[in-house]
């Protein structure tokens, strides 16, 4: 896969878009003219045209899901698999993957939802250090008192889980504020230990985190000062809310930003090959930087 084998796909999916756009509304057109043509039908029309066009970009999305799957394959190809695999090793990727529900609920960190999807799983190991990560969007159903049903977000972002030799023998959760997370003192449902709101040394770090542990001493044992101080450099260098969680042998990070990673530019434009190599570089980056600003590769974890 070559950047003109990406150019070529996004052209050919622009070209058919564009194509679908002007039959859709040439027909449109033809059918409310004929169907309206007094005052009266005028105002009839206009209430026409927005149905009609919300048909016409059901038929458009669905005519042209061949070439967009043709487009986002050869971006995600060229620009993201080709970038991972100059930074991690042992890489395997997949675009139409994603980290399971299951996963994520077995950790009782965040509510899965009632809808839930995931894509753009990559696992590999970065100075030596395993990881996954990928995509995620997780959605809540509420259904009012006329019967309307509503889907609000509750987590848009990514999760990425690093794994260590070392199995920690108590659970750790740290969140900044404004993160809806499962949080709840008491006890934890696994194994029955007092879960409970820690307060650590650092008043800045209490101020934009909550921190939630089974054992005080443990907890103060990994969250020293420079740990900390860490902590609260990546709370304030990726836009966003946090989540991170110790339990076992891992560390699962949540990061709720509101995007949706390693995505194709608009097809209108020509892609500027530079700008999107930075652009997904950046997206690869936060994958290493816990690595190395928590130092996960260091004695503490193996």
């Amino acid at each position: 896969m070559d950047f003109r084998a990406v150019e070529s796909a996004r052209k050919e999916y622009k070209d058919k878009v564009v194509r679908d756009i002007w039959i859709t509304v040439g027909i449109t057109a033809v059918f409310g003219f004929m169907s309206f043509s007094s005052v009266a039908g005028i105002v009839a029309l206009l209430g026409f045209s927005i149905i009609a066009a919300s048909i016409a970009i059901f038929v458009i999305l669905l005519t042209t899901r061949k070439e967009a799957e043709k487009y986002r394959a050869a971006y995600k190809s060229y620009f993201v698999e080709k970038s991972l695999a100059k930074t991690f090793t042992e890489l395997k990727y997949d675009h139409n993957l994603g980290l399971s529900r299951e996963i994520l609920k077995a950790t009782q960190m965040i509510n899965t939802g009632d809808v839930y999807s995931s894509n753009d799983l990559a696992r590999g190991k970065y100075k030596d250090v395993a990881f996954a990560q990928a995509d995620a969007h997780i959605q809540e159903r509420y259904v009012d008192s006329d019967g309307n049903t509503q889907y609000v977000t509750i987590f848009k972002g990514r999760f990425m889980i690093y794994e260590f030799p070392k199995k920690f023998s108590f659970r750790l959760e740290v969140a900044e504020k404004g993160f809806r997370a499962n949080l709840i003192p008491g006890k934890n449902r696994t194994n029955g230990r007092k879960f409970e709101k820690i307060k650590l040394e650092s008043s800045e770090f209490n101020k934009m985190f909550n921190t939630f542990g089974e054992d005080g001493f443990e907890a103060f044992y990994l969250l020293d000062p420079s740990f900390i101080n860490n902590i609260i450099e990546l709370g304030k260098e990726y836009n966003g809310k946090l989540l991170l969680c110790f339990l076992e042998n891992r560390l699962v990070v949540g990061l709720k930003d509101g995007k949706d990673a390693f995505e194709p530019p608009s097809i209108f434009k020509e892609i500027d090959e530079t700008a999107e190599s930075e652009k997904i570089n950046k997206d690869i980056r936060l994958i290493a930087d816990f690595v190395d600003k928590l130092k996960l590769d260091q004695k503490l974890f193996k």
